[in-house]
């Protein structure tokens, strides 16, 4: 079963999907980023910016349990 999350924090998982390597993430509200950190589809980096997980990147491809 999919986690339910909020039309913004789909969003801002689709533009982190959209990162490309050595690129800044985008910056995303603190309420987004806290949802999408408690449902594991994203990461938090040493510079405090987060990044799209292994899992975040199955949810948006619908291949979630």
């Amino acid at each position: 079963m999919s986690k339910s999350l909020s039309p913004e924090a789909i969003e801002a998982l689709r533009r982190l999907n959209d990162v490309g390597i050595g690129q800044a993430p985008p910056l995303v509200s603190m309420a987004v980023a806290a949802e999408l950190l408690g449902a594991g589809l994203v990461d938090e980096n040493s510079d405090g910016a987060i990044e799209i997980t292994c899992d975040g990147r199955k949810y948006l491809s619908g291949d979630c349990d």
